[in-house]
């Protein structure tokens, strides 16, 4: 039986911030005497709409690290050098669209691991823009509307009648 590089940090798996944080998705691990192949670290972000494809994020081989795929400014490697057996992203000023499933995968062969984490970036409501519609007269039938451009996790609404005992339908 030959023992291989292990992933050490697999732990926490699911991540909330706000938006504008900043989050590091950990991803440490260890090497074995058999991994002797040159190093490679890749994370990639499978985005929650499936329509879309997986993009890589940013990568460490052969002793360099590439970071001009998504939001070069904002992904970065925690350590500097990613030898040391800490693979770990720091993505900053979190956005929405950061919202997805992370896969961290080290490669040094023959050794292969990879750990996914989800992360869940929270937005806070905006203003909510309520309208009414339809004819406001006995009898008739009005809809109530109310909604925000933006919120997550998605907002839900409730609704009560302010005056009087009557029950509403």
């Amino acid at each position: 039986l030959t023992r291989s590089l292990s992933i050490t940090s697999a732990d926490q798996t699911m991540f909330e911030k706000a938006q504008g944080e900043k989050v590091t998705l950990p991803c440490t691990f260890v090497l074995s005497e058999e991994d002797e192949g040159p190093l490679d670290i890749e994370w990639v972000l499978i985005p929650a709409d499936n329509q879309k494809k997986e993009q890589i994020i940013i990568m460490y081989s052969v002793d360099r690290i590439y970071n001009h795929y998504y939001a070069a400014d904002r992904m970065q490697f925690t350590n500097p050098d990613p030898r040391s057996g800490d693979g770990s992203l720091d993505i900053l000023n979190l956005k929405s669209a950061d919202t997805g499933t992370y896969q961290c995968k080290v490669k040094k062969a023959p050794g292969v691991q990879s750990q996914k984490i989800q992360l869940t970036v929270l937005v806070r409501p905006t203003r909510t823009k309520c309208s009414i519609e339809g004819s406001q007269e006995i009898g008739k039938d009005v809809t109530l509307k109310c909604t925000s451009q933006e919120g997550s996790p998605v907002l839900s609404y409730d609704w009560r009648k302010a005056s009087g005992t009557e029950e509403l339908p």
